[in-house]
This record gives C-alpha cells, sequence and structure tokens, in this order.
C-alpha cells in the first residue's frame, strides 16, 4: 500500500468517526453529546485528534507523507476518536429511547384519560332513546380513541426496537 492510499483511507476513518458526533458545551463548562439549550450548537471537532498535519502532507506533492503521519501514535489517536463518536452515538441512541418511552407512557396515559372522560359522560345518559343514542356514540369514540392510543404505543415500539437493535449492533 502506497502512502496516498494511506492517506486517503485514514482520511475517511477519521471522516465519518467525527461526522456521527456531535459535542455541546455547556454554559457550566461541561461537556456532552446532548445540546444543552435551544441556542446550543455543536461544536467543531474535526481538527481534534488529527493524524495528518499541514506538516505532514507537502503542499507540492501529495505522495509525501512524514513519518509523524504513519506512525502507531497516530492510529492511537484514531482508535480514540472511533471510540468517541461510538460513545457519543450509543448516548444519543440511549437518550432517544428513553425520549420514546416517556412518549409512549404519555400517549398511553393520554387514551386512558380521554376514555375515562368519555365513560363520564356516559353516566350522565338517561334511560330514553336520546341517552342511548347518545351512549353509543360515546362507545364508537371510545373505540376510536383506544384505536389512535394503540397505533401510537406500536409506532413508538417499533421505533424503540429499531434503536435497541441498533444499539445493541454498536
Amino acid at each position: 500500500m502506497d502512502g496516498k492510499s494511506l492517506i486517503v483511507i485514514l482520511i475517511m476513518v477519521s471522516a465519518s468517526a467525527s461526522a456521527s458526533a456531535e459535542v455541546y458545551k455547556c454554559a457550566d463548562g461541561q461537556y456532552q453529546a446532548d445540546p444543552c439549550d435551544d441556542q446550543s450548537e455543536p461544536l467543531d471537532l474535526r481538527n481534534v485528534g488529527s493524524f495528518v498535519t499541514s506538516s505532514s502532507v507537502s503542499s507540492n506533492n501529495m505522495n509525501t507523507v512524514s513519518e509523524s503521519a504513519v506512525n502507531p501514535s497516530n492510529i492511537k489517536h484514531i482508535d480514540k476518536k472511533q471510540e468517541f463518536a461510538l460513545y457519543l452515538r450509543k448516548q444519543e441512541l440511549q437518550r432517544k429511547i428513553k425520549n420514546l418511552e416517556k412518549d409512549k407512557k404519555k400517549a398511553f396515559t393520554n387514551s386512558k384519560n380521554k376514555v375515562a372522560q368519555l365513560r363520564s359522560q356516559g353516566n350522565r345518559a338517561n334511560n330514553n332513546l336520546a341517552g342511548a343514542t347518545w351512549q353509543q356514540s360515546l362507545a364508537q369514540e371510545m373505540t376510536a380513541v383506544i384505536q389512535q392510543g394503540s397505533t401510537e404505543v406500536e409506532s413508538i415500539d417499533r421505533q424503540i426496537s429499531a434503536l435497541s437493535s441498533e444499539l445493541k449492533q454498536l
């Protein structure tokens, strides 16, 4: 393998690792994978832990690579960068799963509350034709609310399952 191929491979590995990782610096000086607030923007980490420096590649000849660009310590930087990107991705997936589980619980609770509200309205129906018609209407509405809630919960379950399987693969 010539020096040019090695540089291209190392740059591709570095770019893919840094593209998937986002790090935010909060006002208290802490760094985290999640945005600190609405105005948070990810830090630019493209040159952090770079293994090819401007002095490593000659501007006159792209085939000339200094020894420092391919030494084992630079490969360790790549491994650490990939490890950090993997850690951040896992944190992001866990955060998404946690938020989806909250959404699932909220959807279930909302559906349960709507059905309870409709049942309490049905208790007011009188023993006459109008009351019976109203109770039938409420029963149909309850069925629709239950179906909507279960559809929403199933959708969230599918998303959680997909994220969990991706997390296991990492």
